[in-house]
């Protein structure tokens, strides 16, 4: 069957368009990494990489590494998370 859709009826894609967390996958493939480097090199598991990747939020640290070691795109960086607070001090 032929598409009889005329032109400006079909959809066209630019980068506004098209989710974040596929351009941060398609940038992986391109350059060659997986959530399994990325999980030893920030120390976490592949599914918080994969969390992290999709869902587009993680600490500064992870984006600092992201930016500066694998130079990820600015455009394409995930956004900072809110920084959890760590176990409070005991006191005596």
């Amino acid at each position: 069957m032929i598409n009889q859709t005329g032109d400006s009826a079909q959809a066209s894609f630019t980068t506004e368009t098209i989710p974040t967390h596929f351009l941060r996958r398609a940038w992986m493939e391109k350059i060659g990494i997986t959530n399994v480097m990325l999980a030893k090199r920030f120390d976490l598991t592949p599914a918080r990489v994969s969390s992290i990747i999709r869902g587009g939020e993680c600490p500064q640290k992870y984006i600092d590494i992201l930016r500066d070691e694998y130079e990820m795109p600015t455009n394409i960086l995930p956004d900072r998370s809110r920084e959890k607070t760590g176990p409070k001090p005991k006191t005596k």
